[in-house]
């Protein structure tokens, strides 16, 4: 005998028939319905089957379904399905298992879940079920989780990552509504930097429009923990981080001065990028001598580091003479100095080890160089020959991307039209993904 469907799986699958959508389809409308900047569609089509099979309820994207076809919730599903969705908005006294099942859901459009990730409902709950205070020993534990991902972020594909970063936001978030300081504190600076990763992770995937939710989110924690040093870090990874979005170059600036002004001009991670990031957006900007003043003011800062923070080669927050050289590279590169260009671009390379993406970056900047020089059917092979080389868990990294494409807008309007430059540009396009 076959099982008879629920009602609403009928409903789901017939309001998506009756407009003409495939399951694809219908993922894409869930994602715009749901605010989410990127996911991935195949992945939530297979969902959309479980659901219109009536296997499991829609139940984080109920509210999703409702919008996407503008049909109130209750007719949708049915009264006895009323209150069943979740909500996104962070609540201390929240009921854990809403989260948790958000989270999944989350889960659900990132990537094919692995089935470490189908056991966090399970983990999660017996978590909150020790119901204890947290305690030093938890704040030691999450200060590794950090220090881990930090080390992480840029190495393992973008896609691997934030999953397990949304999984750790869970549990991170139930902590801190009963942590009692000082470990809360340190929690907060652990959210901090977590949140900060996550943006970065977000930008690698080409959605800065969510990496930005998650910059405020980083930054309104490191100002919570009085720290200026965190504080000043959050924001001057930002302003570098925000040169690979579409925002204006003067918004740039403005997060750039923000890290140096709440840093004090101290020497430290913050305050160092935050000149990094002047320095590359004047230059962008076409405004060469405040560029160079900038960079010059990166160097001042730069020699005055501590030991750490410059033998910290490998995570997200060291600031090693390999992203000073990156930063020469750069601004040599898009203000036309080539004879300096080339020597920083020589000097990092053969620094660069490791599985990093920052060699490919600077051979774009290579790109930035032959356009300046007029040979533009080279920079456009370059490009594509930079761009081919990418490893395959790192195709259409949205860093790359935004370096090729600047390097590419330096070709003269006179040139676009040639067929080298249309076909950089058309590759592009093609391996960026569905964002």
């Amino acid at each position: 005998m076959v099982a008879m469907r629920p009602r609403w799986a009928e409903r789901l699958q017939s309001e998506r028939e009756a407009r003409g959508w495939n399951k694809v389809e219908m993922a894409r409308h869930l994602l715009r319905a749901a605010d989410f900047g990127q996911g991935n569609l195949r992945n939530l089509a297979r969902q959309i089957r479980r659901w219109e099979e009536g296997a499991v309820f829609p139940r984080d994207w109920a509210d999703a379904y409702a919008t996407a076809f503008q049909v109130d919730r209750v007719e949708l599903f049915g009264p006895e399905n009323e209150g069943a969705g979740a909500s996104w908005e962070y609540d201390p006294n929240a009921a854990d298992d809403v989260k948790r099942r958000a989270l999944l859901g989350l889960l659900a459009t990132a990537a094919a879940v692995p089935l470490g990730y189908q056991t966090e409902e399970a983990r999660t709950a017996l978590n909150a079920a020790m119901g204890r205070e947290p305690t030093d020993r938890d704040a030691d534990a999450w200060e590794r989780v950090a220090y881990d991902y930090a080390h992480e972020v840029g190495l393992m594909p973008a896609s691997q990552v934030v999953p397990e970063l949304l999984a750790d936001f869970t549990e991170i978030s139930v902590i801190l509504s009963t942590a009692q300081d000082p470990v809360r504190s340190r929690v907060v600076h652990v959210a901090a930097r977590l949140a900060a990763l996550t943006a970065i992770t977000l930008t690698s995937l080409g959605d800065p429009r969510s990496a930005r939710r998650w910059w405020r989110t980083a930054a309104r924690a490191a100002d919570e923990s009085g720290d200026h040093v965190i504080a000043a870090l959050i924001r001057g990874r930002q302003a570098v981080f925000s040169l690979y979005d579409e925002r204006p170059r003067l918004s740039v600036l403005d997060v750039a001065d923000e890290a140096i002004a709440v840093g004090r001009g101290e020497p430290c991670a913050g305050v160092v990028s935050g000149y990094a990031a002047k320095a590359q957006a004047l230059a962008e900007l076409g405004r060469g001598a405040e560029a160079l003043t900038a960079l010059g003011d990166l160097h001042d800062v730069f020699e005055r580091l501590p030991d750490h923070t410059r033998d910290d080669r490998a995570s997200q927050w060291g600031w090693g003479r390999t992203r000073l050289l990156h930063v020469e590279s750069h601004v040599h590169s898009f203000t036309g100095d080539i004879d300096r260009a080339t020597r920083a671009q020589d000097e990092v390379l053969a620094l660069y080890t490791g599985r990093g993406l920052g060699r490919l970056q600077v051979e774009l900047h290579r790109t930035a160089c032959m356009m300046r020089a007029g040979d533009v059917d080279d920079a456009a092979r370059h490009a594509m020959r930079v761009w081919s080389g990418l490893p395959p868990q790192h195709i259409g990294d949205g860093l790359i991307r935004r370096t090729a494409l600047a390097s590419l807008s330096l070709a003269p309007s006179a040139t676009v039209g040639r067929p080298t430059v249309r076909e950089a540009y058309k590759m592009l396009a093609l391996t960026s993904g569905e964002r």
